[in-house]
């Protein structure tokens, strides 16, 4: 499957695309410095308020949050209901993690550019509410990820129900994994320039206690978090080995802002 002949009109960043099991993250490639990390932030959020329109292709109220919290700009339209499960089911199956993760995003992500680009006015409509001071011709740039924890070779998406999360939790217990994130971050016509990539992070957790493990399920926390945890949540039983801790929560910030400063210099 090559997700790059599903957008002919769109070109892939040189250094920072996507290819059916290519793997981008600031673990394992000397592209960015995370001390940079602050500033470019600082600067993609500067540039969200007057170069371009930011929509956030998820209903994650996590990913909101990470992007409030760092001062962007943004309106909020998810990708259409099915469209992961779709995915799934179908041309997805079989991908490893890295590569599954990766191909969803940007599968979310062109369901929200299509219906940007169609005839119909409801969905500009919906985001011109979200962004009224911004101008019609301000370019989108739409932002999409996709999350899966990874542990003994098994993909832990999120919990079906209580019975699936501690499931999850005693897998995970004393044990490493990976959170594995996949980012799209598409700006649109009328020159479209696509980026994909996935960043990593290694987690160690604790051994759970009987009782440890039974306050969380009963917290309710779990609900909606790939491996039925979040590190958000504060929990001192979780140990970040490698990568940067707003990956684990969904959306790799440092990433983010590394890719929309060099969108920028594109236009």
């Amino acid at each position: 499957m090559a997700l790059e002949s599903d957008s002919p009109n769109a070109r892939l960043l040189q250094g920072a695309s996507f290819s059916n099991g290519a793997f981008y993250s600031f673990i394992d490639k000397a592209e960015f410095n995370l001390d940079d990390a602050p500033k470019l932030e600082r600067e993609a959020a500067r540039q969200s308020e007057e170069t371009f329109r930011l929509v956030l292709a998820s209903r994650s109220p996590r990913r909101r949050t990470l992007l409030e919290s760092a001062g962007y700009r943004f309106a909020v339209f998810p990708a259409e209901d099915g469209v992961e499960e779709r995915a799934e089911q179908g041309e997805l199956r079989g991908f490893d993690p890295v590569s599954f993760v990766s191909a969803l995003a940007y599968l979310k992500a062109r369901n929200v550019v299509e219906r940007l680009t169609a005839k119909r006015q409801d969905p500009l409509k919906e985001i011109e509410a979200q962004l009224p001071t911004l101008g019609k011709k301000t370019p989108f740039v739409v932002v999409s990820c996709d999350s899966v924890a990874v542990c003994g070779g098994e993909i832990l998406g999120k919990p079906d129900d209580r019975a699936d999360a501690e499931r999850m939790l005693r897998k995970l217990s004393g044990s490493r994994h990976e959170v594995h994130t996949g980012l799209t971050v598409w700006k649109v016509a009328p020159d479209d320039l696509v980026v994909n990539r996935v960043e990593t992070s290694v987690l160690e957790m604790e051994p759970l206690s009987e009782e440890r493990l039974f306050a969380y399920l009963e917290s309710g926390l779990w609900k909606g978090k790939a491996g039925a945890f979040g590190y958000q949540d504060g929990n001192d039983w979780l140990k970040l080995l490698a990568g940067t801790a707003s990956n684990v929560v969904g959306l790799p910030m440092e990433a983010l802002a590394f890719v929309l400063t060099k969108i920028v210099e594109s236009f």
